[in-house]
């Protein structure tokens, strides 16, 4: 009997062992936002309905005893206090009941996990809808800046940033970060180049395809004596995985599903710097102070005025990038002026 016991408990481990292997969502994507909803905790021994408790070794301890009390260490039979052969039919009967229940949790705890591993193969993509809301502020925040920079335009700024998007997120998949150099402030820029190191070091690269920008709007401006800030959020849909540089074996992600992204991109550039008809938002191909064709050294500066474009001083430039999840805290002030003007 106790042999048909292990052999049950076995069974058991092995086919939930198996279960537990189902491909799930399992972080990515530029700046390692996506944590591919990897949804860890469903698959915690908490929530399992054959926790320990149910398997416990008070179980063990009542069969040891009452078998191993009975008979002496040379192996010959004592005659227990607590047992007699006038019950053994009934003993039986117990163990017989005992091994039903048994199976039947084991049954219900298999179907039960299955029931799990289901659930979080079908889970569906990140939501849209999922996390904070995001406020539009465009309303506020374009009057805000143009009664100091009355060219300003909202539509061109943020068809600007959306080149700015598409081409950062490419290069990252490319694992080519000089081509994000024109757009990102020194200490973003050799942030992003550390991971994009890492993933070259462990031969792995984080593929993002078919990208489309969903919604792109002005979410806060923030302008102090030295310093404007503006950050747009993006609601982003595309194709987000892992995998191996050598084998091409997918690690993480799939390119079959779809991951909803959102992110807020705050870009800074030196108060009192006016919006260019010419010049402005065109950093994507030409040089925000001369415009010559965009082409920069790894310092940032311009190959032909040797002007340093990546600080602010001649243009917006990318400052900060924020993966919007459930538990970010949005600040939704919209329009935060401390120059004194």
């Amino acid at each position: 009997m106790k042999k048909l016991l292990i052999f049950l408990f076995t069974l058991a481990l092995i086919l939930i062992v198996s279960v537990s292997f189902l491909p799930i969502k399992a972080g990515a994507d530029l700046g390692d936002f996506n944590d591919y909803d990897s949804g860890g905790s469903d698959w915690d021994s908490s929530d399992s309905d054959w926790g320990s408790s149910d398997w416990g070794s008070s179980y063990d301890s009542d069969y040891d005893s009452d078998y191993d009390s009975d008979y002496d260490s040379d192996g010959s039979y004592s005659g227990g206090s607590h047992r007699s052969k006038g019950n053994s039919g009934m003993d039986q009967i117990i163990i017989v009941v005992i091994i039903l229940v048994l199976i039947y949790i084991v049954y219900q705890s298999i179907l039960n996990v299955i029931k799990k591993g289901r659930k979080m193969k079908n889970r569906p993509p990140s939501s849209p809808m999922a996390g904070p809301t995001v406020r539009d502020n465009t309303s506020k925040i374009v009057p805000a800046i143009t009664k100091t920079d009355p060219t300003f335009s909202a539509d061109k700024f943020i068809a600007w940033t959306k080149e700015v998007l598409l081409t950062l997120q490419y290069a990252w998949s490319a694992r080519d970060w000089e081509k994000a150099r024109p757009f990102e402030k020194e200490e973003l820029y050799r942030q992003h180049e550390m991971q994009i190191k890492q993933y070259i070091e462990n031969k792995r690269i984080n593929v993002l395809e078919r990208i489309n920008i969903n919604q792109a709007y002005l979410q806060k401006y923030v302008r102090d004596a030295s310093y404007e800030y503006l950050t747009v959020f993006f609601q982003v849909r595309m194709t987000d995985y892992i995998k191996d540089e050598v084998t091409g074996k997918v690690l993480k992600g799939s390119p079959k599903v779809d991951s909803h992204m959102k992110y807020l991109y705050t870009f800074m550039r030196k108060t009192g710097v006016l919006t260019d008809p010419v010049k402005s938002n065109h950093s994507t191909t030409n040089c925000p102070n001369c415009a010559a064709p965009t082409k920069i050294t790894s310092a940032g500066e311009c190959e032909y005025c040797n002007s340093i474009i990546t600080t602010g001083v001649f243009d917006w430039v990318l400052s900060n990038i924020d993966g919007v999840k459930p538990q970010t805290v949005i600040d939704d002030s919209g329009v935060i002026i401390r120059d004194g003007k």
